[in-house]
């Protein structure tokens, strides 16, 4: 029998934050909010093309390691009360390591500042690759639809660890040509486990749990059936008995596919969505195991998990380059309400002395989407599909 998980999502803000963008200032016990002067500062977050609003984004002020934050709402729209000064003022989507922006930002005591729009842009800081498929082209969407760059590599180059290492994120398109083979699902783990991230379509589960031409015995060199019977191909470097899908799923719309994580919600707008399989025999989930996969949109009479992700342990070398590092901030006498940013690597030490620690929040390793949908239906998407893949690509 299928099982529905409904899974929370402890790793986000509280909803009402989500929802409302309200500003959340951590506390200290030397410090004495009042004696510091405070003023508001407003702004709109957009894509690099300018003309897409980024919801959700991360907003916040880094004061001596106590950190006033918000969110952006559904049009990119922020408002944030912080110290009074000219300050850093930092914004970022997922991790912060591949897409973030500080710009200098002047806060007057007592007043509300608003920057002019068009000034706050969401900045590319991280390497973006994908490989062509025969259906899906979500290359697209980060180039043309949101301005971002992305380099095309080969499923050979996928044989090449160093070069996959040179990506934060690489997408894998649905229907891909040729085969797989031993060495490069090691080096697919090897670059999840480093904290690269993937996003896989519909077919390209393959590039996860194998697609049967897999010849040299390895740790997945034999089929591992799930307690439902369901059993995979053989190679991949995700284990069966975690993940277990076949072609099976027929032509149809799905109609209010439910949409579980709060911030996914909070970025659309909506808390269910209308999916189009215009092609049968996509991969269905027919099960997998929750944790570590985290279920984002289910169909819960029919179909069960149709988009999921799962964050590595790992070791999380792409979480600190060059001059910023990715921290788990958590608010004194709140741990519930830990969330992971990305900070100048001068302001490490005041984070650490507070408690917070090195690494993301959710795990050191990279994170894995894997969605049973195509990301082009007939060449043409939703605007709500847009806006959900939109979401994928600036959450890595």
């Amino acid at each position: 029998m299928r099982k529905i998980f409904h899974v929370l999502v402890s790793a986000f803000i509280i909803t009402s934050l989500l929802i409302t963008g309200a500003c959340n200032k951590d506390k200290t016990d030397n410090d004495n909010p009042s004696d510091i002067p405070t003023g508001t500062i407003m702004g709109k977050v957009m894509a690099q093309n300018g003309t897409t609003p980024i919801p959700m984004a991360t907003v916040f002020v880094d004061y001596n390691g106590e950190v006033y934050l918000t969110f952006t709402d559904k049009e990119g729209n922020f408002s944030l009360k912080a110290p009074s000064g000219t300050v850093p003022l930092y914004i970022e989507s997922g991790k912060g390591n591949i897409f973030r922006t500080m710009i200098a930002a002047t806060i007057v005591e007592n007043e509300t500042s608003t920057i002019p729009n068009g000034t706050v842009k969401l900045q590319q800081t991280g390497t973006l690759a994908y490989i062509t498929g025969a259906y899906d082209n979500i290359q697209d969407i980060i180039i043309t639809q949101l301005g971002y760059a992305a380099d095309e590599i080969t499923l050979n180059d996928l044989n090449n660890l160093n070069l996959l290492q040179s990506y934060s994120g690489i997408f894998l398109n649905c229907g891909k040509s040729g085969v797989m083979d031993a060495n490069k699902y090691a080096n697919l783990l090897a670059y999840v486990n480093g904290g690269g991230s993937l996003y896989a379509s519909d077919f390209a589960v393959e590039y996860l749990t194998g697609d049967g031409g897999m010849k040299s015995p390895d740790h997945h060199a034999v089929q591992t059936p799930h307690k439902t019977g369901c059993v995979g191909e053989l190679g991949g470097f995700i284990e069966d008995s975690l993940l277990c899908t076949d072609r099976v799923g027929p032509m149809t719309t799905i109609l209010n596919a439910e949409i579980l994580p709060s911030d996914l919600q909070s970025y659309m707008g909506i808390t269910t969505i209308n999916i189009e399989y215009d092609l049968g025999g996509w991969e269905q989930i027919l099960d997998l195991d929750s944790p570590p996969w985290e279920v984002l949109i289910q169909d819960p009479i029919t179909y069960g998990p149709l988009a999921i992700r799962m964050t590595f342990a790992g070791t999380g070398s792409k979480l600190g380059k060059q001059d910023w590092v990715t921290i788990c901030h958590i608010p004194p006498g709140d741990p519930a309400n830990a969330h992971t940013i990305t900070i100048a690597a001068s302001a490490v030490p005041a984070h650490l002395a507070h408690g917070d620690y090195l690494g993301s929040c959710q795990g050191n390793g990279g994170t894995i989407y894997f969605t049973t949908f195509h990301n082009h239906v007939q060449g043409t998407i939703s605007s709500d599909m847009q806006k959900m893949l939109e979401y994928f690509i600036l959450n890595l």
